[in-house]
């Protein structure tokens, strides 16, 4: 009998993530397992019992609890060692130049910045251009990858085809409706000028994007559907967060740096996702 192994969802901030984590909740229940950083309410108690972002331990018993995707802001530097085949990592990417605006635009409404970084930007003491060149900021979604070919993940998502990248791994939508990330939010658009200074910062990334995108419609023109673990019913979904709910422990009344804020990031395969 072989193993169950889960599916590891890698959550690049300000590409569309959090949306897909509703999609994962809604497919998968208490079968899905975030992993946000130790002090985020959403961290799952097995990660954070483990204080890591993610581990071999912690990977274990998450799978011995039946638990099929793990969704989190970790890198694949993070995963080499927790789950060494590449076919099973999932990822979303978004235009680069896109992804740096809307995370100045996200830190620049947080008026309790709560990394150093985060309330500079909210004071209005950096420009986006600033924040842009920043080295926790450029080239973010390169460094979350690492050396790893873009062609090695089991799925690569875009973030401006959210639909698309849902219907090639064959999730259904919350309400049966068409869901998107929030790829504007109403969010003042950066000028010419201040797109081209992001766009120097972020050259690996854009190089990346382009090639991620041709991965990604090469892929779906081929209805190359990725077998995700199959989803569960309305009522083992209800069952399963009844249960969650339960056992998880009141969240701290304080909040910490997200997690992306302190993470430090130092051939040819089966893509197929054996069901649970």
């Amino acid at each position: 009998m072989t193993e169950h192994r889960p599916i590891f969802s890698i959550h690049v901030p300000k590409t569309g993530g959090t949306t897909f984590a509703e999609v994962l909740s809604h497919a998968y229940g208490a079968r899905v397992a975030f992993s946000y950083g130790r002090d985020h309410p959403r961290t799952h108690p097995r990660i954070r019992e483990s204080g890591a972002t993610i581990d071999q331990a912690a990977a274990r018993a998450l799978a011995s609890d039946g638990v099929l995707v793990v969704h989190g802001h970790f890198t694949v530097a993070d995963l080499v060692e927790v789950e060494p085949d590449p076919s099973r990592y999932w990822i979303w990417l978004r235009d680069p130049i896109e992804r740096t605006i809307a995370q100045y635009q996200f830190y620049k409404q947080q008026a309790g910045g709560r990394s150093k970084l985060g309330r500079a930007v909210a004071s209005g003491s950096v420009t986006m251009a600033g924040f842009a060149a920043h080295a926790a900021i450029r080239n973010l979604q390169t460094r979350y990858i690492g050396s790893l070919p873009i062609g090695a993940f089991g799925f690569v998502g875009i973030t401006e085809h959210f639909s698309a990248g849902v219907e090639m791994l064959g999730l259904p939508l919350p309400g049966g409706k068409r869901i998107l990330p929030d790829v504007d939010g109403g969010r003042p658009s950066a000028d010419r000028a201040t797109r081209a200074a992001i766009a120097m910062e972020n050259i690996p990334d854009l190089a990346l994007y382009s090639e991620a995108t041709q991965v990604f419609l090469s892929r779906l023109k081929i209805r190359d559907e990725v077998k995700a673990p199959r989803a569960l019913s309305a009522l083992a979904r209800l069952f399963g967060r009844r249960q969650k709910r339960d056992s998880l422990p009141e969240p701290d009344a304080g909040s910490a740096d997200s997690a992306y804020d302190r993470v430090q990031f130092t051939t040819s395969l089966d893509r197929t996702v054996p069901r649970a």
